[in-house]
């Protein structure tokens, strides 16, 4: 991640877990940076695009959807 993606801010971008996302499109609907972007068997999530808000996390009906970590360094 560098400084010029829109997670700089500290806040790490949202994952999709594997195989749990139902392709329902909750997220797309409510992505205000458009970051998610269908993949086969459901979404995945465009770390450039994504703020970090997590507003996903609270309409993804199946809980597909988790915060991923900075590590020391801002490596995830």
């Amino acid at each position: 991640m560098t400084a010029n993606t829109p997670a700089r801010a500290g806040r790490p971008p949202a994952a999709v877990t594997v195989g749990a996302c139902q392709g329902c499109g909750a997220c797309l609907l409510t992505c205000p940076t458009h970051a998610f972007t269908p993949v086969p068997g459901g979404l995945t999530v465009r770390a450039d695009r994504c703020t970090g808000c997590l507003e996903c996390l609270e309409v993804c009906p199946v809980d597909a959807i988790r915060a991923t970590t900075l590590e020391p360094g801002g490596a995830r």
